[in-house]
């Protein structure tokens, strides 16, 4: 399957992580389990949505990092890349992303292969409180579909509402990958800084 990849893509972190970064984009033993699309490196394609990820983790962090936001270009795609594209929310989608959130052990996974690249809509923000709901009510996955896209206010949320996620889930993509810069949040503006490594290569 040939796909077509957005060139720039947008993580969310925080500043106290870019260093490390910097060194190296995908690193599996940090990758979390029991998330959307599985253990992987999640970026976007919506600076927007990186920003909002990049607020949770700086709430989150211990180390008193600030919002961050990494700036990354895929230049290429390694051979015989295993890609996963869900267009749009579909029943499909929702059992994916169940049996992944479910999946909280490090190292499992329900996929007999998982793909290298995972691309599709995000679940909603309180996912995890629906799928704990679901397993002590014994809900199936058609149950965890309406939910997941149904918001507050009980209205229909669409792809789009959702926002998107691009998820390596393999370390092959790494040579692939380039850290352009970063963006951090100074608590009145989003202040850019190219990364070293960009600025290295320019000047050679």
């Amino acid at each position: 399957m040939d796909i077509t990849t957005p060139q720039l893509l947008y993580h969310g972190t925080t500043s106290d992580t870019v260093q490390s970064f910097e060194r190296r984009l995908l690193h599996s033993p940090y990758w979390r389990p029991g998330r959307d699309f599985g253990e992987g490196f999640y970026t976007t394609i919506s600076i927007a949505q990186a920003r909002k990820w990049s607020h949770k983790a700086a709430k989150e962090s211990w180390d008193g990092g600030r919002p961050c936001v990494l700036v990354i270009e895929l230049a290429s795609l390694p051979e015989r890349v295993e890609p996963l594209l869900f267009l749009s929310d579909s029943p499909s989608w929702a059992s994916f992303i169940y049996a992944h959130r479910r999946a909280a052990v490090k190292g499992t996974d329900p996929c007999e292969r998982h793909p290298d690249v995972v691309i599709g809509p995000m679940a909603d923000n309180d996912t995890g409180k629906i799928v704990h709901k679901a397993v002590q009510l014994k809900k199936d996955d058609r149950w965890f579909y309406e939910q997941i896209t149904m918001s507050r206010s009980g209205k229909r949320l669409d792809a789009l509402s959702l926002g998107n996620q691009v998820v390596f889930c393999s370390e092959r993509f790494e040579s692939h990958l380039r850290l352009l810069g970063y963006h951090i949040y100074t608590g009145s503006r989003w202040m850019y800084h190219e990364s070293e490594i960009a600025g290295q290569a320019k000047r050679v």
